[in-house]
């Protein structure tokens, strides 16, 4: 650690998820100072000019959302010879749009729900009979570029569903939208930290869905060792590590699997920032690999 002493901790920013962004900075940033670093909380949103992260040997990215998980930062950072943690800027790129995401899945035969994409919200309203003929157990419809839940809505019955008054409440309406087909089954995460495939583990909600509040609010939200048998938890960490090599993640990352109620897995989503707060399923996961809090920190600030 004798050659890097000053860290950076980029938190904050103007996307819907600075909140959590806000959380996770503050639990890496007391982590750090524990660890021995000289540790600096800079709020994205108040960073005027990216080369004063050169005055640091190591930018420690703790920005949720697109300002720090589409990849344009860690372009920006590599063409200024900033050095930071987590995957770079190809593999932010195609795991941060859904889009881009679940074709690079059905390109390297990665099992993930059918799915269509619309410009709009108001295209899915005026689509409507389309999407519930195509899609008969219902959807989830979800930003193409967001996080944290933020803007996710789950139809199973269209006919009993205001679409528009849902609208209404949207963050940005104005963007595009994937339509994935809903399965009904359990939901797991899986992690990885430098070689190491975190232990799985399930998330149980009493709510209609893993949603923003049962991420970070509610503590009635469960999260435990995966309950599986021994194949299913080999082909559940083997499907996590394919995705994990097929976008080339690299230092540490999320991604998040479905079973259907036949016991086939469906790959959800991929995560190049994991939260870090007291709610998180990362420190949780790497946990049972014997690691505490601030020596997660320490291994992703390797």
């Amino acid at each position: 650690m004798e050659d890097m002493k000053e860290v950076c901790v980029l938190y904050g920013g103007n996307s819907s998820e600075r909140e959590v962004s806000l959380k996770s900075g503050k639990f890496i940033h007391k982590s750090l100072v524990k660890n021995g670093y000289k540790s600096h909380l800079i709020d994205y949103a108040d960073l005027t000019e990216l080369e004063k992260l050169k005055d640091f040997n190591l930018v420690f990215i703790a920005l949720h959302g697109e300002e720090g998980e589409s990849g344009i930062l860690q372009s920006k950072m590599d063409k200024a010879g900033i050095d930071y943690t987590g995957s770079g800027f190809e593999a932010c790129k195609n795991s941060w749009d859904k889009e881009i995401c679940k074709n690079i899945l059905r390109q390297n035969n990665l099992p993930t729900p059918d799915f269509s994409v619309y410009k709009t919200f108001q295209e899915i309203i005026e689509s409507k009979n389309k999407i519930e003929e195509q899609f008969q157990e219902g959807v989830f419809i979800k930003p193409c570029k967001e996080g944290s839940s933020i803007d996710i809505i789950k139809v199973t019955d269209f006919s009993k569903s205001d679409l528009e008054k849902i609208k209404v409440d949207l963050v940005d309406r104005e963007r595009k939208f994937l339509v994935e087909r809903f399965i009904e089954g359990r939901e797991f995460t899986v992690g990885f930290l430098n070689e190491h495939i975190l232990e799985p583990l399930e998330i149980i909600t009493k709510r209609e869905f893993y949603d923003y509040e049962a991420k970070y609010d509610d503590d009635e939200t469960q999260i435990i060792k995966a309950d599986l048998d021994e194949n299913d938890l080999d082909t559940l960490k083997e499907i996590a590590k394919s995705c994990f090599n097929v976008f080339g993640l690299s230092r540490w990352g999320r991604v998040d699997i479905l079973q259907d109620q036949k016991g086939n897995f469906f790959v959800l989503e991929l995560n190049t920032v994991p939260g870090m707060t007291d709610h998180s399923l990362f420190p949780y996961a790497a946990s049972f690999k014997g690691f505490s809090f601030d020596e997660l920190v320490n291994e992703i600030t390797k």
